[in-house]
């Protein structure tokens, strides 16, 4: 099989899938709750890996960083516990290349204000005919109601790589304008933390989401940064054992930061486990896989470029997009494009990935998409090309 299916999940190296396996031999025990030493050896391998993950990133401390199941309920939790926060008339600014999961909860947060006499707007940034932002457009999208803005670091769809640091910058500067405190900045790093080495302070964001199964770690494991003072304020997601200090029958007091937002047990060898992702892509360091996965990226646009039936979603210049290659073969449904595919061996995505609005936009209902990680190949590229040609063969293209 040439799996080609990376923006969805990766596949996990050896090491990962070990650690699992150990962990559940020689070192499982509940965490944060046993003194004795199997619990305590538990909690620190836990706990050693929110560490790891805070250096990672670039957060100088290590509670900032939140567990949890995956990049959706990530962004869940904080547009459930920013409600608090929001007044009448405020505004949430996102993109129109976002994923459902930085959509809907953002959506349901605005009913549920709604429902209670409390009307807030939703507002997107345009892309342009390229798969670009119009950044020229953030002057008059943000304004002095504009309360949060989140947006992807890196498109699922279009492999757009947004300039992060200099939105961020733009929104610093039209808060000092209007006099009003800044957003809150969240990003959306899910498609972007396997291909490119992120770093929380250098980007500026308040919030930083990420799953650790597109980043070769196990499933259902996420990460929710948010700087300490943000997230001191902000009130509990789910209740329960762990985001206690004490509880009576009349009042509870909350844990501190991170394992107020922690309820119940986790995933404990998923954690430990994703420790061991990590170290596999800083062993192999993202200048390598930078270079060798848009090494890829290049050859395949090259490729689908040599086939007029093949429609190319995107930005062209390979500086502004990552290896993710959404495309179309002329008028064949991407359904039986990808099924063909699987028949000829090559794992592909198809259907509107998680980004109907932005289907939308680009005057689709779905696409095919390609996308690549450290372990694909150009001959494996190659294997896409003859499938393609074997579906054009089938309906007589």
């Amino acid at each position: 099989m040439a799996y080609l299916d990376n923006a969805s999940t990766t596949q996990k190296p050896q090491v990962v899938i070990d650690t699992i396996s150990d962990v559940y031999k020689n070192h499982y025990a509940n965490i944060h709750r046993g003194v004795y030493d199997l619990s305590v050896e538990a909690t620190d391998l836990y706990e050693g890996v929110r560490a790891k993950v805070a250096k990672f990133i670039g957060a100088k401390d290590s509670g900032e960083v939140i567990f949890t199941k995956n990049t959706t309920e990530s962004l869940n939790l904080l547009a459930y516990c920013q409600g608090e926060s929001l007044t009448g008339g405020d505004e949430i600014l996102l993109t129109e290349m976002e994923h459902h999961s930085n959509i809907v909860p953002w959506q349901m947060l605005r009913d549920r204000m709604s429902d209670v006499g409390c009307r807030i707007k939703i507002k997107y940034i345009p892309i342009d005919s390229k798969g670009r932002l119009e950044l020229g457009k953030l002057d008059k999208l943000v304004t002095k109601k504009t309360k949060i803005v989140s947006l992807t670091l890196m498109s699922n769809v279009l492999g757009t790589i947004n300039p992060i640091k200099e939105i961020v910058k733009r929104i610093r500067e039209l808060s000092t304008v209007n006099r009003e405190p800044a957003p809150l900045v969240l990003i959306d790093a899910a498609q972007a933390v396997s291909h490119m080495k992120v770093d929380v302070g250098d980007l500026g964001c308040d919030f930083l989401v990420f799953s650790a199964h597109k980043m070769y770690g196990p499933v259902g494991v996420g990460v929710l940064y948010g700087k300490r003072e943000i997230l001191s304020r902000l009130p509990p997601f789910l209740s329960g054992g762990d985001m206690i200090l004490s509880v009576s029958f009349d009042k509870t007091t909350f844990n501190e930061i991170p394992w107020k937002f922690e309820a119940g047990t986790p995933n404990i060898a998923d954690v430990i486990a994703f420790g061991e992702a990590i170290g596999f892509l800083e062993k192999l360091g993202y200048e390598y896989v930078g270079k060798y996965e848009m090494g890829l990226t290049k050859y395949a646009l090259e490729r689908f470029s040599k086939d007029p039936d093949i429609d190319i979603f995107g930005p062209k210049d390979l500086k502004e997009r990552g290896p993710v290659v959404s495309f179309n073969v002329a008028n064949i449904h991407p359904h039986d494009v990808a099924s063909i595919l699987s028949e000829e061996g090559v794992a592909i995505r198809s259907g509107h990935h998680c980004a109907q609005p932005l289907m939308g936009v680009l005057g689709i209902d779905f696409a095919c998409r390609a996308s690549f990680g450290v372990y694909n190949t150009k001959e494996e590229i190659d294997w896409l090309i003859e499938g393609i040609k074997k579906v054009k063969k089938v309906f007589r293209i």
